[in-house]
């Protein structure tokens, strides 16, 4: 063990700022030589109360404190028990914030800290946690009980003695390069452990091998052994005593699964465009994979699966594509293949790591690399589990297009992107995302393998994708990476400061003309982004002129606002930018050619990167500026970072797929749980493009759920309640906020509702928690935490109500129990802000069609379909879907939403005959 004596603490507060939060609880021990000589314990009375959540969660209440010592009593003690030691505890800088601003001073520094959770994070970087909790479960340390501090102080000590075992297993070139970058807190730890006598590393220790080759032995079907394509082979397979019953437990037969398969199979065999609607509990993954492999062995032709999101790319990676492995008589290989970014660039890695950036967090990052290097076969980041603030350092160091340099690169036949790409080369199937797929498109098929067929499923956000990334989009933010990585003199780290120091070892005559030409590129520079940030501010200008504006911070560059004197300035702006970056791309480009001359490969592949990527952005911002309205909507946004964003879009994506992808592929196949309004695919044929093919080579199969929905399922519809169309979130949120309380009470919790935006999410959660549900707990998307965190929490928590936007529409399941009621409190109509969605009504108006009916009104009853899907999931739920947009009763299209879900039973309700219907239909007393 280290030759130091420590003290690991850990605390209990009453939350999480110190500034207003007190301390409940004080636990330490002193370790000398890995063992405990010495114990510190006590609660702390904290002066004011403890909040529900923290007395639930560590079980400390007030008449527990009521008699303790104050804080004051406690610290004279505490600091003398742990005076000459060095402060180790799991997420330290926590208990540090809470202790120093209590000593009011700083009186601990984080220097002088170690800290476990940087620890296990560095040491341990795949682990899909580094919480206490998970941790002391996967590494089977024994907890009584966590939130109590002596108990999370002995968990301390025992992953303290673990991660120094882990650490001394490293081989000493690693422990090296660790130490050269790890911060002034660390670099005692690894020293210590380079000094001390390593062992070896532990032959449990399982590499993370990434997504790819799931086919360990990576065969594939040789043409001795080709399978023939039979439809009754396939099926036969799904029967209910077929070879998958006979292999898999609990495997339940499906007549609708088999007539997905076999609709999939002729498509593929008669080069067929094909929509499948496949209802929740089909088992469509099963029913396109298997012909999907039968056909790519059978004809030596790869077939790609595109999915939308990334939980049902990991399914059918990690879960259905193995069990065919099992059950299939021949050998296949399937591939998961993703855009460069998802990859880490090695020799940025090397850059980063002759010059460590001055901040702990960036550094211990780097560390984090550096281990996972040792233990990933792939280098996608996935493996990691990153903090927000490391996916922003996460960008420097990835894969980009724009930073490639090709074979100039050192470490090309060690590419993370090479490798992957060369997996997919020799995969059947590959498996992607409809980004990736329709980035290929965009950029004519040089990112892919070919591949003749091609699936798509949760083909009802295909649309959406092809608006998105057959555009184009230009943001100020990856503008100004673009300056900070080109740089100056004095940035050793950048492409300019590179460059400078490459200078004194060139050819005395070469070296003063490219030492003048540095001079005049960085003047170019110096004018340039001047002209970038002009051109951004002539940008804002227009939010005056723009009745988007007003509303929100997006401006649609209409054929109104060009007329106004503030483009003029705009055009005016972007003139002298276009001009500056010419004279830029120039330089660069002359630059290039001189570093060639002196066989300097790797710093002229990057010049060149430099000159296309700002040619690139001239030529962007040209489209944007210029887009032809009948073709294209232009606008200008804020993302996720309230960055500006310039975008372009195609008016309408159909005609663009139809040409650049369906017409490319010799079949096609689309599949969802929704694509039909009121059964008919009308209206998604004509948003995808197949309404342009001939009628004979598009062909729709509609498959319904095998659930029993007029027994499982209840949709209840709220009389009484005004028009929500007709009033501010504000004022609506305040209305149901009540009847959704009546609601929990009667189901006694697992509630979701689904909100149609995050502004109307925050007032509902608000007018909730006014009501002081203390039975129940009241969870909100972007409020108490993230998707994953939200979900995780509502599936532990019977009494709770949790409120979600727009992701929680789709891709959530929670079978059983977990989830008992939805509740829709507005039929989810788009937006008609949104830029691309105004832009097509009006087109739509001026060709004589109604708007609404034509675009609105399908979008929402398509979205509507996907809020009911979250309800049932198994043959075993029951569930009830309560609307409360009286729309769905007053208006003529109400009824269109209702018919387009199965046949359910269904109830016009009074608002105080909730409380009694909603118990009855599960079989329970209603709430007094």
């Amino acid at each position: 063990m280290l030759s130091h004596t420590y003290v690991v603490l850990d605390l209990e507060t009453t939350g999480l700022n110190p500034t207003q939060d007190k301390i409940i609880e004080i636990a330490a021990v002193r370790l000398q030589d890995g063992n405990i000589i010495k114990e510190f314990n006590t609660l702390v009375n904290p002066g004011k109360p403890i909040p529900a959540n923290i007395q639930k969660l560590t079980g400390i209440n007030e008449a527990m404190v009521s008699q303790a010592p104050y804080l004051d009593e406690v610290l004279p003690a505490f600091q003398d028990f742990s005076k000459d030691a060095i402060l180790v505890a799991h997420n330290g800088k926590f208990d540090l914030a809470f202790i120093n601003h209590a000593l009011r001073s700083n009186y601990w520094q984080n220097q002088n800290l170690l800290d476990t959770l940087d620890l296990s994070r560095i040491i341990f970087p795949c682990l899909p946690s580094h919480r206490l909790e998970y941790l002391s479960q996967a590494l089977k340390i024994n907890v009584y009980q966590h939130h109590r501090a002596r108990e999370d102080v002995l968990a301390t000590v025992e992953l303290f003695k673990i991660l120094w075992q882990a650490t001394m297993s490293l081989d000493k070139t690693l422990l090296k390069k660790m130490l050269t970058v790890a911060p002034p807190s660390l670099q005692t730890w690894f020293m210590a452990a380079l000094q001390a006598d390593t062992i070896p590393d532990s032959p449990t220790e399982i590499a993370a091998t990434g997504l790819f080759a799931i086919n360990l032995e990576g065969n594939r079907a040789d043409s001795a052994n080709r399978p023939d394509f039979s439809l009754e082979e396939m099926a036969a397979l799904l029967q209910p005593c077929g070879r998958l019953a006979n292999i898999f437990p609990g495997y339940e037969y499906r007549s609708q699964q088999i007539t997905v398969l076999k609709a999939v199979a002729e498509a593929l065999l008669n080069n067929k465009y094909l929509a499948v609607e496949a209802g929740t509990g089909t088992g469509k993954s099963l029913a396109y994979l298997l012909p999907a492999i039968y056909w790519a062995c059978h004809q030596k032709k790869r077939v790609a699966i595109a999915t939308h999101t990334i939980s049902l790319q990991e399914q059918l990676i990690k879960k259905e594509v193995p069990q065919l492995q099992e059950l299939l008589p021949f050998p296949f290989k399937a591939t998961l293949v993703k855009g460069r970014s998802n990859y880490l660039c090695r020799r940025k890695l090397r850059d980063a790591l002759n010059n460590p950036a001055a901040s702990d967090s960036e550094r211990i990052f780097l560390l984090r690399i550096l281990r996972w290097l040792k233990l990933s076969t792939s280098g996608d980041w996935n493996e990691l589990k990153l903090t927000p603030e490391e996916e922003d350092y996460k960008i420097a160091l990835a894969a980009h297009k724009e930073t490639c340099i090709g074979t100039a690169c050192p470490f090309s036949n060690y590419c993370f992107v090479n490798l992957a790409r060369q997996e997919a080369e020799d995969a059947d199937i590959i498996i992607l995302n409809h980004s990736l797929l329709l980035s290929d498109i965009k950029l004519d098929n040089q990112v892919l393998p070919s591949y003749p067929y091609l699936i798509i499923d949760e083909a009802h956000h295909l649309e959406e994708a092809a608006t998105e990334h057959l555009g184009l989009s230009v943001s100020m933010s990856a503008g100004n990476l673009y300056w900070r990585r080109l740089g100056q003199k004095d940035n050793n780290f950048s492409l300019l400061g590179r460059l400078w120091q490459l200078l004194p070892g060139i050819n005395s005559n070469i070296s003063n003309e490219i030492g003048r030409l540095l001079q005049e590129i960085e003047q170019n520079v110096l004018r340039a982004k001047q002209n970038w940030q002009l051109f951004w501010d002539s940008l804002f200008n227009l939010k005056e002129y723009s009745k988007e504006g007003q509303r929100s911070f997006t401006i649609r560059f209409t054929d109104r606002l060009k007329e106004t004197p503030a483009w003029d300035n705009v055009l005016v702006a972007f003139g002298e930018l276009e001009t500056s970056l010419t004279f830029l791309v120039s330089n660069l480009n002359r630059l290039h050619d001189l570093l060639v001359t002196i066989d300097a490969g790797e710093i002229a592949a990057d010049v060149a990167n430099f000159s296309n990527i700002f040619y690139q952005l001239t030529n962007d911002f040209c489209q944007v500026l210029e887009a032809e309205p009948d073709e294209s909507i232009s606008w200008l946004e804020q993302n996720h970072n309230q960055q500006p964003v310039l975008r372009l879009a195609p008016l309408n994506a159909g005609p663009l797929l139809a040409k650049s992808l369906y017409a490319q592929k010799q079949a096609v196949i689309l599949t969802s749980a929704t694509l039909t309004v009121d059964n008919d695919f009308t209206f998604y044929l004509e948003q995808v493009g197949l309404n342009i093919l001939s009628a004979t080579q598009v062909e729709t199969c509609q498959v319904a759920s095998p659930f029993d929905y007029q027994s499982q399922s209840l949709v209840c519809a709220i009389k009484g309640l005004p028009n929500p169309g007709q009033l501010d979130d504000s004022t609506y949120a305040q209305i149901i906020a009540p009847i959704l309380a009546n609601i929990l009470a009667s189901v006694e919790g697992r509630v979701l509702v689904l909100c149609t935006s995050h502004r109307f999410l925050r007032e509902v959660y608000n007018n909730l928690n006014a009501l002081n549900l203390n039975d129940f707990n009241i969870l909100g998307q972007g409020i108490d935490g993230n998707r994953n965190q939200l979900l995780e929490e509502f599936c532990q928590t019977p009494r709770a109500l949790l409120l979600g936007a727009s992701t929680f529409w789709e891709g959530i399941d929670l079978p059983g129990e977990m989830l008992r009621c939805v509740v829709i409190p507005r039929l989810p109509f788009p937006s008609p802000g949104l830029p691309a969605l105004a832009a097509r009504m009006e087109h739509l108006a001026t060709t004589g069609r109604n708007a609404f009916t034509a675009l609105s009104l399908p979008a929402a009853i398509i979205r509507f379909r996907q809020g009911f899907g979250r309800l049932i999931r198994r043959a075993t739920d029951r569930g009830v879907l309560v609307v409360l947009d009286q729309r769905l009763l007053s208006r003529r299209y109400g009824h269109l939403f209702l018919r387009s879900l199965p046949p359910v039973t269904k109830l016009e309700l009074e608002t105080e005959e909730i409380t009694t219907a909603l118990p009855a239909w599960f079989n329970v007393p209603p709430p007094p």
